[in-house]
């Protein structure tokens, strides 16, 4: 069976611009490319990263991380046709997408950190839909994927919760950089962080 949707996906550029660069020839292939927040550090250099995101795709959707502010991302990304996708869901060939965006408390203290019970507000206003996306920064708990070089892990308890309960199709999350590049599944939902260098993927 042919693959229906092909999304390019990134995460955790942190400025290194040169990474979106290399993407641009495999996120051409996409129907769209969808990236996972910490664009920038604390927030600088927002605008000459948003630059080059848009050059990925004609349709690029992006959710903050916790080096963004919702607010900033929506304003600087809607003046460029970037969607910004924190809190929101829109439809896009026949799959829904959903967004949360920012991570758990840092000891860094980063511009966008929240607590578990925003995380469940904000997938609250995702339950019911079909064949859905959900693009969130911060990873499921207890996963290959929220696992640090510490051995700790440090997903959101919520998001876990809302994937067991939801079967979203995938779950594109980032913020864990040594974890670039793995997947697994909960039940039947592919988890994926894609890393910097990003990844195609078919659903």
């Amino acid at each position: 069976m042919n693959p229906v949707l092909k999304v390019f996906a990134c995460s955790d550029i942190h400025l290194r611009l040169q990474l979106l660069e290399e993407a641009l020839k495999t996120s051409r292939h996409a129907d769209l490319a969808v990236f996972l927040g910490d664009l920038t550090v604390y927030g600088k250099g927002l605008d000459a990263a948003l630059e080059k995101l848009r050059s990925l795709n004609d349709n690029v959707l992006a959710i903050p991380g916790n080096n963004e502010t919702p607010d900033e991302l929506e304003e600087k990304a809607s003046v460029r046709g970037i969607v910004s996708l924190h809190a929101r869901r829109m439809v896009f060939k026949g799959f829904t997408f959903a967004g949360v965006g920012g991570s758990l408390p840092t000891p860094f203290n980063t511009p966008f950190e929240i607590g578990e019970e925003e995380f469940k507000r904000v997938l609250s206003g995702f339950k019911g839909l079909d064949r859905l996306i959900l693009l969130s920064h911060t990873p499921p708990f207890n996963t290959s994927l929220d696992l640090t070089s510490m051995g700790e892990h440090i997903g959101s308890v919520e998001l876990r919760r809302f994937i067991e309960e939801e079967a979203p199709l995938a779950c594109l999350c980032g913020h864990v950089h040594e974890r670039a590049g793995l997947s697994e599944r909960i039940g039947g939902t592919l988890v994926v962080n894609p890393g910097p260098r990003g990844m195609l993927i078919e659903l």
